[in-house]
């Protein structure tokens, strides 16, 4: 029979720690270490390790005597204090950071669904790790042995206290589009170059720029645009149009680059797209370095596939012919796109900063 944690009980706590953090003091080892974990996690490939240890400080907070490294019980024979870190991760931790505004490294409903916890039978079985995010891993690791051999639940209550405190700090704020842009066409595209200019933030900015505009163009609920770097993500292409009659069929895939692309980078994205039975592809090039592609070559290869290739090259004939097959005129097409480009920052999780410099680009 392993340990079974109370979801209510184990809210409770986790508010009632929230408002220690608020008032302080906090245990300063654990603030450094969970701000050294932060900026690992920052650097790598994953911070899902975040997500992990939050739920190891709440499980170690109820019961002392939790096994933190049987996070599976089905696979910890008859240890008695397994629990399951998956079902306490989804049922408290992530309800209640979006709840207390603390942000867990991770966006999605079950952050311990992700690699390498996914495939974990316990903590230190030896399950492989992504090299970008071993050093994170490791130093988690490390703070959950410290957190396995503290005396009593104050202490894991304290070291809590601080994760809370700390990651508090990590969760985005934004400003809300206050409706007051007046901006015309011409103006739009001088703000769009202006904002992914300034930051990429791994095409971030792009990408959400390419969803607003499609939003403007057509009813936003066909437009799909995931997450930077989702490897979940089954898209075939970074923004997306769902079919007006079937919305499980793609109409239309657009790949967003602010990098230089080459011809096989087209040629991919273009195998993506016929494998994934999408017969319009289209490539938005943006870099200010883009060298011309032989456009006439990569139309006659996709013509092979019967694949509809369009390749726009730079901003204003990308923003031209969406405000142009938008329903409204351009001028009120080009400041209906201000907020809905806004939404899309907010939706892709660009920085709160991307957010401001677009509502001071775009108000009058």
């Amino acid at each position: 029979m392993s340990l079974r944690i109370n979801k209510a009980d184990a809210a409770a706590l986790v508010r009632a720690a929230a408002a220690e953090a608020e008032r302080g003091p906090l245990d300063q080892s654990w603030v450094n270490k969970v701000e050294t974990l932060s900026q690992l996690c920052e650097e790598g490939v994953s911070k899902t390790h975040i997500a992990f240890l939050g739920t190891a400080m709440i499980a170690k907070a109820m019961h002392r005597q939790a096994d933190l490294f049987a996070i599976k019980p089905e696979h910890a024979g008859d240890n008695p204090n397994a629990f399951s870190a998956r079902t306490l991760c989804h049922g408290v931790l992530v309800p209640l950071a979006a709840e207390l505004g603390v942000n867990i490294g991770v966006t999605g409903r079950e952050p311990l669904n992700n690699q390498p916890y996914f495939r974990m039978t316990r903590l230190d079985d030896g399950t492989p790790v992504h090299a970008g995010g071993r050093e994170a891993f490791d130093y988690m690791v490390e703070l959950v042995r410290e957190l396995q051999g503290l005396p009593n639940e104050s202490a894991a209550r304290a070291a809590l206290c601080a994760f809370i405190a700390v990651r508090r700090r990590y969760q985005p704020r934004y400003v809300d589009h206050d409706g007051r842009a007046v901006i015309t066409p011409d103006h739009l595209v001088a703000a769009i170059r202006a904002l992914v200019l300034d930051d990429s933030e791994n095409g971030r900015r792009a990408q959400a720029v390419v969803a607003g505009l499609m939003d403007a163009v057509t009813n936003p609920e066909r437009v799909e645009s995931g997450r930077i770097n989702d490897p979940s993500r089954k898209f075939p292409g970074d923004v997306c149009l769902r079919s007006t009659t079937d919305p499980a069929v793609w109409e239309k895939a657009f790949e967003v680059r602010d990098k230089p692309v080459m011809e096989s980078d087209v040629q991919i994205f273009g195998k993506k797209c016929i494998d994934m039975g999408v017969r319009e592809a289209a490539l938005v090039m943006v870099a200010e370095r883009q060298p011309p592609l032989d456009a006439a070559a990569l139309a006659q290869w996709a013509n092979q596939f019967g694949l509809g290739l369009t390749l726009f090259h730079g901003w204003e004939i990308f923003v031209d012919q969406a405000l142009f097959w938008a329903p409204p005129p351009k001028p009120v097409a080009a400041n209906s796109a201000v907020g809905l480009i806004h939404r899309r920052l907010v939706a892709v999780e660009a920085s709160p900063a991307a957010v401001a410099l677009w509502q001071q680009l775009t108000r009058a």
